[in-house]
């Protein structure tokens, strides 16, 4: 069973890491994306990825899952992760 994205991040960044949650990145609406610069959102994905622990597409998955169906009362959390990666795109090119 592949593990849950949170661990992968408190392997990447430590243990309850504050973000470790990923509103910082996918959550257009949360007051973690807005609490942090672009930069900072790409410098958090950028880390996450050279970890070559858990690709882009299987980390979004488990971000899904875990807003839709660990805590089926915050579904809206997902609603916003294709303009995220939008900007976050425009940003890093």
């Amino acid at each position: 069973m592949d593990k849950h994205y949170q661990e992968i991040v408190d392997e990447v960044f430590g243990s309850y890491y504050p973000h470790r949650t990923l509103r910082t990145l996918f959550d257009l609406h949360s007051s973690e994306w807005n609490e942090t610069t672009v930069e900072e959102k790409l410098g958090i994905l950028k880390r996450i990825l050279s970890s070559n622990k858990i690709s882009l597409s299987k980390l979004i998955v488990g971000y899904k899952h875990f807003y839709t169906k660990e805590l089926s009362n915050k579904g809206h959390a997902v609603d916003s992760i294709q303009d995220a990666l939008v900007i976050l795109l425009q940003n890093a090119i």
